[in-house]
């Protein structure tokens, strides 16, 4: 049955047409790697309004699930980063029609799972993990023989968590290096039903098991330790596939998806960084609105988490139909900051990007911050834990790690001459509001990693920051 949303058919684009991902975000902006930010000059009125940068983890869903939909689906405003462009390349290569229609615009012509039939490919998806395990579950159920790898920090990030239980489905599957790692060569075959189980909290699991289970051939039932980010069973149900949730468990029924248009909301990962930086400055007590996010609940912890803290947080919904729930948010600070406690893998999953941020915010609170069941952020792009912990000791706080997460106590800031960053955004952004807490001037080298999921970073903190390229 065709949903009351689905667009109208659409001529496909030519068979085979590859697109270029610059016709579709513009040559990709070139970003310092050495830059220098200090204090704004006094006077320098606050922003009262930001849009954040579009949702890169709803971008990468939709545009798989649009590769294998029924029909021709319109995405507008994807993500423009780094990982979103692997992953049209990645989906373009396979054969799939992506069609630039404008500025972040594609239109993308599904392909049935089984007439995915390339041989011998090598899909390089630079340093995205959402896109290298829906790609795995993608291979799995096609016609193709592929294999999909990645950077070296993405190669170093565990895949067992999606291979194993691909593998129960019938997947056929070869690791080509290191045992759970990537290279894995995909060889295609008809999946079957059953019961799988995912035993870790993150969400890219679930999301390629979902994923692989619209093309098995019967019911399969996912297993998880906690209800993570719902993106893809949104998306998969916004297409007519049943998706049915109780509990920790989701059933889906298989079924090709259908066609869709849709408007990618603004990234509550985004949204954090903005409010970090606006919680951080001089200004914090005005109000700063951050206009049409994604105001899904298992995204926005980090508004949880610092309203706990003493931020004034009011999230304003928007009508409309559509997968996600979408509005403005406006925060500001009356007060000092207080200490508090992020625990509890419900919490923790709904702000696993932006505990960096939170442990940034924490440097100055009054009273310590704990976070604890976050030791997935051992297996990000680098071991978060560890290097929150020393990016935020080069800037004079204090601050341990534990096992699985960390503590961080109230101390002066200073500002420190340089700090060499790691190549990952994550930390990347919490170096950027710990610059501007401290109130001083520092080189911050490595900044290039930004691109990562926001290239437009370093112009939002130069709204908060003075910023010199180096």
């Amino acid at each position: 049955m065709t949903p009351p949303h689905a667009p109208a058919p659409a001529p496909a684009p030519a068979p085979g047409a590859h697109v270029g991902t610059a016709e579709v975000f513009g040559p990709a902006a070139e970003q310092p790697d050495r830059v220098l930010v200090g204090p704004l000059r006094a006077g320098t009125p606050a922003p009262a309004w930001l849009y954040p940068h579009p949702d890169k983890a709803i971008s990468q869903r939709a545009t798989i699930l649009a590769a294998l939909a029924d029909g021709t689906s319109r995405l507008s405003n994807l993500a423009d980063c780094r990982d979103v462009r692997a992953n049209l390349r990645a989906l373009s290569g396979l054969g799939v029609a992506v069609e630039p229609l404008g500025p972040r615009s594609v239109a993308v012509t599904g392909r049935a799972v089984a007439d995915i039939r390339a041989r011998g490919l090598t899909l390089d998806v630079g340093n995205s993990a959402t896109t290298s395990r829906l790609l795995l579950a993608l291979l799995a159920g096609s016609g193709a023989s592929c294999t999909v790898t990645g950077n070296e920090l993405l190669r170093a990030r565990p895949m067992g968590e999606v291979v194993r239980p691909l593998r129960a489905l019938g997947a056929d599957l070869a690791e080509l290096g290191d045992p759970d790692r990537l290279p894995i060569r995909v060889t295609g075959t008809r999946l079957r039903g059953g019961e799988v189980e995912v035993t870790v909290d993150s969400a890219q699991p679930v999301s390629a098991l979902l994923l692989a289970a619209t093309a098995a051939d019967g019911p399969v039932r996912v297993r998880r330790r906690t209800a993570a980010r719902d993106h893809t069973e949104r998306l998969l149900r916004w297409t007519g596939v049943p998706v049915q949730e109780s509990g920790t468990d989701l059933l889906v029924t298989p079924r090709r998806p259908t066609a869709f248009d849709l408007t990618v909301p603004g990234d509550p990962s985004a949204a954090a960084f903005l409010a970090a930086l606006h919680l951080a400055s001089p200004g914090s007590a005005g109000e700063l609105t951050l206009r049409e996010v994604c105001l899904n609940r298992r995204r926005t912890g980090f508004l949880r988490v610092v309203e706990a803290m003493g931020a004034r947080v009011e999230e304003i919904p928007r009508g409309g139909a559509a997968p996600e729930p979408v509005g403005d948010i406006r925060v500001s600070l009356p007060g000092p900051l207080t200490g508090t406690e992020v625990s509890g893998p419900a919490l923790v999953q709904s702000c696993i990007d932006e505990l960096p941020l939170v442990a940034a915010l924490a440097t100055t609170a009054r009273g310590t911050t704990v976070v604890r069941d976050a030791a997935e952020l051992r297996g990000k792009d680098t071991d978060r834990i560890a290097s929150v912990v020393e990016l935020l000791r080069a800037f004079g706080a204090s601050a341990r790690a534990t096992d699985d997460g960390l503590v961080v106590e109230p101390s002066p800031l200073v500002a420190p001459a340089r700090v060499d960053l790691p190549a990952d955004h994550r930390i990347i952004f919490a170096a950027f509001v710990l610059a501007v807490l401290s109130g001083g001037t520092t080189e911050l080298s490595g900044t290039a990693a930004v691109a990562t999921s926001n290239p437009s970073a370093l112009r939002e903190l130069a709204r908060f920051a003075s910023v010199e390229a180096l």
